[in-house]
């Protein structure tokens, strides 16, 4: 995706953002509160669709679980798969013997 069509994206949420927090299981108040910030204040940052990045980040994580988890789950993978090539992993079973003596099971 280029930087053209990021910002097209970004503007697309933001258009759809006071209709998504309207139509979710949370009420209001509970944006405001993980916010923190007052009614009115809000409001107007819906309306005029001020948000900060982090504000978005963070009412995203909310609105849109599913998403953030198979975003999270992505970038763990990703780590996974970078760490495989670099050669930093063990086998299951000496990871499984190392617990066992742990655990005095041995």
């Amino acid at each position: 995706m280029n930087n053209i069509s990021v910002i097209y994206e970004y503007d697309a949420i933001m258009n759809r953002l006071a209709k998504d927090i309207k139509n979710s299981d949370f009420k209001v108040q509970y944006f405001l509160k993980l916010l923190n910030l007052k009614s009115g204040f809000f409001y107007k940052k819906l309306r005029e669709k001020r948000f900060t990045s982090e504000e978005v980040k963070l009412i995203s994580k909310h609105l849109y679980p599913e998403e953030f988890q198979d975003e999270q789950l992505n970038k763990f993978l990703e780590i996974s798969r970078q760490q495989l090539k670099e050669g930093k992993h063990e086998d299951f079973e000496r990871i499984l013997l190392k617990s066992k003596q742990k655990h005095g099971l041995l």
